[in-house]
């Protein structure tokens, strides 16, 4: 039932402070919105699948809408809203409840750690909230089901590319044709084991 879902997860992320970020290498800042949306059918949670782009270490991936954090922006608030409104055209001042905050952790592409790190953010989006993705950021747009990703089935092992030469098998979430690994697999395993806590 969604309703009982929502607040449990509401209960679980009101109560948890994340922990101190360890010490992280990081010149850059960014922050992603894990976006959850109540249906008739249960909740959903958004994912993106970015646009091509060759200086894009993440292009084409899938992903949660967000991005770095500007020299202009007074935190990581004003990003995240700044980028879900530019990505998937959502307002989260009038159309997004803040639910809570998972743990930052260092960013990572093509198996070698980057100088970033990253801010998952979650929310709850308006029923009424429709998406408007920008072409020249996301190429795709899909709702998952959180009763399907709760499923232990619904976790797989996929070999993806880390260099031109090297392929390594790693665990994802396949939905709907597409393949959710990486960073994005691993803010999605913290949220999952955070809202399966007793």
């Amino acid at each position: 039932m969604p309703d009982h879902q929502l607040q449990h997860i509401r209960h679980k992320l009101a109560h948890r402070q994340p922990p101190p970020p360890p010490s992280l290498d990081a010149s850059a800042q960014a922050a992603v919105a894990l976006l959850l949306q109540s249906r008739a059918e249960g909740l959903h949670l958004l994912f993106i699948h970015r646009a091509h782009h060759p200086r894009d270490p993440w292009s084409g991936h899938m992903a949660f809408p967000g991005g770095r954090k500007n020299p202009e922006d007074a935190d990581l608030c004003i990003t995240i809203h700044r980028e879900v409104k530019e990505e998937v055209g959502i307002d989260l001042d009038s159309q997004g409840e803040y639910l809570g905050r998972l743990a930052e952790l260092q960013a990572m592409s093509r198996g070698r750690l980057v100088s970033m790190t990253v801010t998952p953010f979650i929310y709850l989006i308006a029923p009424d909230a429709e998406l408007q993705p920008s072409p020249a950021e996301v190429q795709d747009t899909i709702w998952v089901p959180m009763e399907f990703i709760l499923q232990d089935v619904a976790e797989s092992l996929v070999r993806q590319p880390i260099t031109d030469s090297i392929t390594i098998e790693v665990p994802a979430l396949l939905y709907g044709g597409k393949t959710i690994w990486g960073m994005t697999y691993r803010m999605l395993r913290e949220f999952l084991e955070l809202i399966a806590e007793k």
